[in-house]
């Protein structure tokens, strides 16, 4: 047995390990793949493998934390409830990872509640499986143990044979934990097959080292021994440095039980070694609590104190109470060594109350040993006696069982009545949301149809046809009385104008400035026409900035038009007549003032009435009508009319102001 077990070191120490593992070639790969992969579902899919990758290569907690937020921001954006449960989950995977388990479980809980709401089973039962695990980590075994079960049998249905394999060895190490190791070498050989025929390494590797820690429970050292050895190989070949360490850590343990603490401290150093490299908190812990019990056993008392406190602050931080537990014991016995019986029984008292809390193995083995002496006819008085009390707390037992299976089976009734309701209620908010989109959708196709149909018949009205035929009557009579000097200059003028017309309908806003230039070819065309019968005057307030101010294009030129035609063209006094427009702005909009001192709205609407006058301009009505759609504040006045009086009380014009809304 020594030579077996000194070869068995020495080849550990001298195997080489693959210098690049599996996982960094991973993640490279996935993050090669991030700047191609559009902003959509598939890019939390590849966000959800990064966060996993840097979880479990224990190395970069951080980063896993860092592709969870991204999870997160990207549902947010996308407005996927599914994404941010996603997030949830990795979340906990990073804490888990870290060591932070409190946290690690209230994110494992929410996502497990929402997928259970959702019907995702698959999806659920991952996350009861992170959960299981911190459990375990715990100490709560029973907890754990439950929520395996209530696992196994969804992995089962949907046909998932790693979970199943996964969940199997899962059950084992509780077993392991219990001290019942009959059943637990039974679920691991159950596991190793599963994964044997998957060829799956990684739990290959896992099985593998669990069942060879039972081996070692129950010194069957060979059967250990050529399960490390294969467990090692298949981490080497990965390159699987924390699977390494958790090996080197078995190994070492392993020797301790063969009484080689000289060789054990080797292989646990080696251990300690890797897993501080490696930021998770549980298993730094777990090998400074090995090293420090190997420097116990080699009687070097102050390199065991410190090392056992270092793991004492490790687990309390990290709530591994079994750890904590054996500690404890650990600490109890070196200062027990060191005669120092005060401390000594700090810490028994210590370890007595997790052990309490956890397993009460030491009262489990005192049983054992009464059944055993009872069974030989030593004590049959008390046989009989203890198998009455056991009788009563058989049919206790039973008769909570039954209450506990009847408040199950009511909480399960009221959590399915809940999840029910919920899911009702949740369907119901989706369809109202749904439908109050769709009437957005409906309200917002009525108003740019509307929008559209009116600007159409604001180019109609404003591309006047009467205006470009007198227009074009006019050039030619230039033509034919030979005035060709001023016939080019309005042709030319004609031309701009319509240029100008043409290129302001081509988009729904223009700038003020090209508005202005607009209206300016406009007035001065019909300025040429009538021969001077017309002065215009433009002002912009100085606090605007034409060229980077918008508005809706055609909105100014039919109110010009209305004021030539209806108001100016009719004067029957000498002198030209004078259009002012000015432009201010006030809040988020622009108030536009055309004023003129033609003859008025009652004297047009006498002259259209004997047929002497034009037809009231439809551009108006059509312009105001598009204003109101525009308006944010839904104003209803948005254009004035006043008809102006001099000091005798007579017609002296009229003014239109205009509220325009500034485009964005």
């Amino acid at each position: 047995m020594k030579t077996t077990v000194l070869s068995f070191i020495a080849y550990l120490f001298f195997m080489p390990v693959s210098a690049v593992g599996q996982a960094g070639s991973e993640i490279d790969s996935l993050e090669r793949l991030l700047p191609r992969t559009p902003r959509s579902e598939q890019k939390i899919k590849l966000f959800a493998d990064l966060s996993w990758a840097y979880a479990v290569s224990r190395m970069h907690p951080d980063r896993a934390r860092q592709y969870a937020d991204s999870i997160r921001r990207l549902a947010d954006e996308l407005g996927s409830e599914s994404g941010r449960a996603e997030a949830g989950f990795y979340y906990g995977t990073a804490a888990r990872y870290a060591g932070d388990y409190a946290r690690a479980l209230l994110h494992f809980r929410r996502y497990v509640n929402y997928q259970t709401a959702v019907g995702d089973s698959s999806a659920m039962g991952r996350g009861l499986y992170q959960m299981a695990v911190i459990q375990s980590i715990q100490g709560a075994y029973d907890q754990a143990l439950a929520t395996y079960y209530r696992l196994l049998p969804i992995y089962e249905k949907l046909g998932n044979r790693k979970g199943v394999g996964a969940v199997t060895m899962a059950i084992g190490i509780q077993f392991e934990n219990r001290g019942n190791y009959p059943e637990a070498i039974r679920a691991y050989e159950k596991a190793r097959a599963l994964f044997d025929r998957l060829d799956n390494k990684t739990y290959q590797v896992d099985v593998r080292v669990n069942l060879a820690n039972v081996y070692v429970a129950t010194r069957r050292y060979d059967h250990a021994r050529l399960l490390f050895q294969q467990a090692l190989q298949l981490d080497q070949a990965l390159g699987n440095d924390w699977g390494v360490a958790t090996d080197l850590c078995s190994i070492g343990i392993m020797l301790n039980h063969l009484h080689r603490p000289d060789s054990a401290l080797v292989v646990h150093r080696q251990a300690l070694e890797k897993r501080l490299r490696i930021p998770q908190k549980n298993e730094q812990a777990v090998s400074l609590y090995h090293v420090g019990y190997t420097y116990l056993l080699l009687k070097n008392d102050d390199l065991a104190r410190r090392f056992l406190d270092r793991a004492l602050r490790l687990s309390t931080e990290t709530k591994a109470r079994p750890l904590m537990r054996d500690t404890y014991a650990r600490l109890s016995e070196l200062y027990a060594e060191r005669n120092d019986y005060a401390r000594a029984y700090a810490f028994h008292r210590r370890y007595a109350a997790l052990q309490d809390s956890l397993l009460n193995e030491e009262t489990t083995r005192q049983l054992n040993e009464l059944q055993v002496r009872y069974e030989t006819g030593e004590k049959d008085r008390r046989i009989a006696l203890l198998a009455r009390e056991k009788e009563i707390q058989k049919k206790e037992a039973e008769r909570q069982s039954l209450l506990r299976k009847a408040a199950l089976a009511g909480l399960a009734i009221t959590g399915l009545l809940a999840v029910l309701v919920v899911y009702i209620y949740r369907q119901r908010l989706r369809n109202q949301r749904i439908l109050a989109v769709k009437n957005d959708e409906i309200r917002q196709a009525q108003f740019q149809s509307r929008l559209s149909e009116l600007e159409m018949k604001a180019l109609r009205a404003q591309i006047n046809p009467h205006f470009l035929f007198n227009c074009l009557n006019s050039i030619n009579r230039m033509v034919l009385q030979g005035d060709t000097e001023n016939a080019s200059r309005y042709l030319v003028r004609f031309s701009k104008l319509i240029r100008r017309i043409l290129e302001n309908t081509e988009t729904t806003t223009v700038s003020l400035e090209n508005e202005l230039a607009l209206l300016e070819s406009y007035i001065r065309l019909e300025e040429l026409r009538f021969r001077g019968k017309i002065d215009f005057r433009i002002e912009v307030d100085t606090g605007i900035e034409p060229e980077q101010t918008y508005l809706p294009s055609m909105i100014l030129q039919p109110f010009v038009e209305n004021a030539i035609w209806h108001g100016l063209m009719h004067r029957d006094v000498s002198g030209p007549g004078r259009i002012t427009i000015a432009v201010r702005e006030q809040d988020d909009r622009l108030c536009c003032t055309i004023e003129d001192n033609g003859v008025g709205r009652e004297k047009a609407r006498m002259l259209e009435d004997t047929g002497d006058g034009r037809r009231p301009s439809m551009g108006m009505r059509i312009t105001e009508e598009r204003l109101r759609l525009l308006s944010r504040e839904g104003l209803q006045q948005l254009v004035r009319i006043t008809d102006l009086k001099d000091s005798l009380d007579r017609v002296a014009g009229t003014r239109v102001d205009i509220q325009i809304p500034l485009a964005v």
